[in-house]
Parts: structure tokens; sequence; C-alpha cells
């Protein structure tokens, strides 16, 4: 009786045992500092991951926002001769209820010449400002809406400029007098009578060179001696002096005082520095805000049997800069007036030697999608309505040749026309899932090291819990059990953590490039601290807080030491380089998707390496680990 009421005991402990798996897990984890270790691990190997795919991920879809926002949706590409009687064929597109809008481009190639003396080689964009709104968002990349800084005073000298001999005519004695005063030296006589006496033997054009000195230094002081009347003709003189929006005006007009203008890339100009916040400042204080300057475009213009006539040059006024955040299209694109760019390419309407009309031409055509259309979708419209339309005009056009057949005319969704550069970086972002993705495998390892030397210190526990009827698989779900709370928490940590540095990566890269020189000091003092205490450690003659003690200080001497010089050089480390990385920006979107995997990821590792140590505590023998030492 006594025997099997023994065995009755022993199954009712092993049928209750597992009601006391999350005590022993609780006690496991906050009895020891070495669990931590493992938290971290899981916790750093996650926020790696997410950080690193979620950077490539705000990558690729900057370049796929800023692809529609260049180039609409559709992309209609001819020949070197262009597509003929365009305006047909934009309104048979723009008929479809599927298409939104279209707009053609001239698209060429040539010099432009800065106003500091250096020539860049741009990329020409020929466009219609009003359609080219309609299907790129042109407004919302225009980048003046005011004058910067202090370059007002520059087109008060230009404005003086213009309009010189109407105002010199119409100053007075008094005023004269008033001009001569400011520019006079010390040490001549600036009595007003002695002036007054000079003022008939000075020419017109040396007042009018006093009025723009004055302008461009000192534009209160002209404002004083000029009556209303006359500062008001200096300000009507440039429209822009009267009214900032006038800026944003012409500059999606493309007009500049009355003249066809070129909207340039915002890094075109090198007198455009950007800020860490993301702003830009004229260098100079104004003195090179490229709007108020004329640029000279060369292009070369090739003929319609294919041959390159002599270069063509024109000069034009800048009307504003447009930001699209793509650098390699800010660093290189301009923007002129469509008609201008058909008589620098030859592509304009002429009348022809044997008699008839060569019709103007453009060498693109971008499309919009209407609301909720794909690209995809549209481009299955927009086929057959240039095949109607090639097979309806053919008989128009007196030289067939010049008129690109449906063959040889490249119909793409903006997608497929950046496939090139799309392509490459979807799949290294995929390489670089997979590859940061070993890390969890390092984070197995650390798991399976930590709990294995758990095991071994909780040998003793192990063998009381088999003895009292603990099951093989009681004891490893103990072990499977910790292992999975340790991948929770570190998952949890590493999501948040990875979210936090994505989320701030900017201010983190800024910080990089010009540290501050309160990090350094804090640093040094980390440092600092952290020597006394190993040295008040050491006199008990305790080793362990010296190792660990100078362990760390070392390298917060060193870090400190590299952020003190760098703050006092202003040699910063620059990691995100635009001109490298097309954007100005480092992304900072978190992929959501892939940061949930990555999470789920280091749970399931953690268990994984939670099994070895687990079956080995599984397989002791009770006897022999009651007898452990």
């Amino acid at each position: 009786m006594n025997r099997v009421a023994g065995r009755s005991s022993v199954s009712s402990n092993a049928a209750t045992f597992p009601m006391y798996q999350s005590l022993l897990t609780n006690r496991y984890l906050t009895s020891r500092i070495i669990p931590l270790l493992a938290i971290a691990a899981v916790a750093l190997c996650v926020a790696l991951v997410i950080v690193v795919v979620s950077v490539m991920s705000g990558f690729l879809e900057q370049f796929r926002a800023a692809g529609r926002t260049l180039i609409g949706d559709v992309i209609v590409s001819g020949s070197m001769h262009g597509i003929p009687y365009y305006d047909d064929l934009i309104e048979r597109i723009e008929r479809d209820p599927l298409a939104d809008a279209a707009t053609p481009v001239v698209e060429t190639w040539g010099v432009l010449r800065m106003p500091y003396d250096e020539t860049a080689a741009v990329q020409i964009w020929g466009i219609e400002p009003e359609s080219f709104d309609r299907v790129t968002d042109f407004a919302e990349t225009l980048y003046w809406d005011d004058i910067p800084g202090e370059a007002e005073r520059f087109l008060i000298a230009a404005a003086i400029d213009r309009i010189g001999t109407e105002l010199a005519g119409t100053l007075t004695l008094e005023q004269k007098v008033d001009l001569l005063e400011d520019r006079v030296p010390d040490n001549v006589d600036r009595s007003r009578e002695s002036l007054a006496r000079q003022v008939p033997t000075i020419p017109e054009a040396d007042w009018i060179t006093l009025l723009q000195l004055l302008g461009q230094y000192d534009a209160e002081r002209l404002q004083t001696i000029l009556d209303d009347a006359q500062w008001t003709m200096v300000l009507e003189a440039d429209d822009w002096l009267v009214d900032d929006a006038n800026i944003i005006r012409d500059g999606l007009a493309m007009n500049r005082l009355g003249r066809p203008a070129i909207i340039a890339g915002m890094h075109v100009s090198k007198g455009n520095v950007r800020t860490t916040g993301g702003t830009y400042e004229v260098q100079g204080n104004g003195r090179w805000w490229l709007p108020r300057f004329e640029g000279t475009l060369t292009t070369i213009r090739v003929d319609r049997e294919g041959g390159i006539n002599d270069p063509e040059n024109i000069i034009l006024p800048f009307a504003n800069e447009f930001l699209s955040n793509v650098r390699m299209v800010d660093k290189q694109r301009v923007l002129i007036p469509l008609e201008t760019a058909q008589e620098q390419t030859g592509l304009f309407e002429a009348p022809l030697v044997d008699g008839g009309i060569d019709p103007a031409r453009a060498t693109q055509l971008l499309i919009r999608a209407a609301e909720g259309v794909t690209p995809e979708e549209l481009l299955e419209r927009v086929v057959p309505i240039y095949e109607q339309f090639h097979t309806d005009r053919r008989d128009d056009i007196v030289d067939p040749e010049t008129f690109p057949p449906p063959a040889f005319v490249s119909i793409v969704t903006w997608e497929e026309m950046q496939a090139d550069f799309i392509g490459p970086v979807e799949k290294e972002r995929m390489l670089m899932w997979i590859l940061f993705s070993i890390v969890y495998i390092v984070c197995a390892a650390l798991v399976l090291a930590i709990m294995w030397s758990i095991v071994q210190e909780k040998t003793r526990d192990i063998g009381i819990l088999r003895s009292i009827g603990a099951t093989r698989r009681g004891i490893v779900g103990i072990y499977l059990l910790y292992g999975l709370v340790i991948g929770i928490i570190g998952g949890i940590f590493g999501f948040f953590l990875g979210w936090l540095i994505t989320y701030y990566i900017d201010d983190i890269h800024d910080m990089l490039g010009e540290p501050p020189m309160w990090l350094g000091i804090i640093l040094l003092a980390g440092a600092g601290a952290t020597i006394g205490w190993a040295l008040v450690r050491m006199r008990s003659g305790e080793l362990l807080p010296t190792v660990l003690g100078t362990f760390i200080s070392i390298p917060l001497i060193l870090l400190g030491a590299v952020v003190v010089w760098a703050a006092a050089t202003g040699q910063g480390f620059v990691m995100w380089d635009a001109d490298t990385y097309y954007f100005p920006d480092v992304p900072n979107s978190v992929d959501l998707p892939v940061a949930i995997i990555t999470m789920c990821g280091g749970i399931v590792f953690s268990v994984l390496g939670a099994f070895i140590p687990a079956a080995k505590a599984a397989d002791m023998d009770p006897i022999k680990a009651l007898r452990y030492e």
C-alpha cells in the first residue's frame, strides 16, 4: 500500500510540476546578471538588422517617390528627330479617362556658363511650365519664394543700373550733395557749399555709379536720400522688389523681366550651401544668389541627317531654382522654355526647301495617370493611342522617315525607365537583409553559451527537480521558456532601439558631421570617473574592478579625444555623402513589416539557441546531478 501511495505522490508531483516553470524562469532571470547579456545580444542583433534594412528600404522608397514627381507615370520617347504633331498626340492622350495630363519635353545636353566664371555640363529640359506642373508638380519644387539674406541690395543696384539715366535726371541739387557726402574722403573739404560747387563738374555716368554703390552697400541710406517717387521708381524697375510673391510667379512662367529664363537645379550653382537643418544659404551674404544673374547656355545642334552643326549660344536670366531632393538631378538639370529649347536643338517649326512645313517636335512626352490609375494600366492605353496617332498623321509629314513609327518609340512607365537603378537597389536591399540576418546565428550562439553556463551552474537544482518527479519534457520546457522570454524581451527592446536610431538617424549623422564639444567633455569625464572608481577598488586588492575600469576607460578616452578634436577643428565624420547616395538626407522611416519579421526572427533564434542547453539539462542523471559540486 505504501509503495502504491508513493507512486501516486510522484505522479501527482510530475503532473503539477509544469505550473512552476514560469516561477523558475522568473527566478533565473532576476537572480543573475548574465541573462541581461543574452537580452542585450538579442536586442542589438534585432536593432542592427532593422536599421540597415530600413535605411535601404527608405532609400529605395525615396527614389520611387521622387520618380513620379520628376517624370510623371508614363514616358513616350522618340528618336533624335523627335515626335512631330505632339500637340495632337497630347490631346488624344488627355481625352482618355485614365490619363490626367501630358506635357512635351525637349531633352538635350549642353554647357552652362555660370556667373562666377565657371562652366557646368548640364542636362537641358525644354518644358511648357503650365502643363509640366500638372504632370510633375513642378511648382512644389521651386525653392525660392522670397529674396534670401542680403541679396536684395544687389537687386537694388541692378535695378538702378536699368533706370540709371532716368533716375539720375530726377536728382535735385540737395540729393546730389547728400550722395557726395557719403563718398568724399575725410581729408577733403566736406562742407555742403564746397560739395555743391563740385556737382556741375561730375558727369551723369558717375551719378549713376554713386546711386548703384549706395544701393548695394547701404540701401537704407539711399532710401532716405531719394523721395518717395524716386524710391518707387527703383522698386518698380524689378517686380521682385515690389512683391516677393513674383519670384514664384516668374518661376512658373519661366520669365524674368520679360525674357525667357532658366530654372536651375539647386546644386548646379556652387553658391548654394546646404545647412544641417536641411535649408540652403547663399554664399557671400547673398552675392551669389543665382536668380539675380544671367547664364550663357551652349548646345550642339544635330541636324535632320544626324550631322553636327555649330554650337548654339544663348544668354538667359535665371528666374528661380528647383529642389527635387534627387541629388543627381539637382546637380545637372536645368529647365528652359520649350520654344527656346526647340530653337537651340533645331526642332522648331520650319519651312522646307521643297515646300511644306516641317512641324515643331518634342523628344519626350510625360504623362500623369488619373487618380487611382496605376502606371501599368495607363501604359496599356497609351500604346494603342500612339499607334493610331502614327497611322492618322504619317501622310501629313513631308519626310516620313523623321516620323518615328511605334516600333522605334519607347513607351514605358517611370519605374521601367529607371529599372537600371531600381532593380539593383532592390537586390541590394534583399542581399543586405540576408547578410545582416547572419547575426541571428551569433545571437543564437550567445544564448546557447549563456544558457549552457546556467545549466552547469544549476546542475544540483536540476537533480532536485528530477528527483521529485520532473520529467525530461518538463526540464526542457523550463529552459525553452527561458530562451523564449529572453528572445521576447530582447526582441522588443531591439525593435524600439532600431526604431529610435532610424528615426533620429539624421540627427545622429549631423552630430557625427559636427560633433559638439560637450559630448567629448562628457566622455572624458566618464573615463575619469571610471578610472577613479577602479583606483579606489584596486586599493582593496580587487583585480576585477581594475580590469573592468581599464577596458571601459580606454575606449572612452579615445572616443572623447576624437570628439574634442573633431569639434575643435570642424573635421567631423560624414557617413552619408549626398553626391554618392543621390539624396541629401538619410532615410529615417522604419520598414515596419521588416522590423516585425526581424523581431520574430530574434525570438525564434533565441529559442533555437536554448534547445541544446535544454536537452543537456534534460539528459542529466538525477543521482549524478545531486552529487555535482
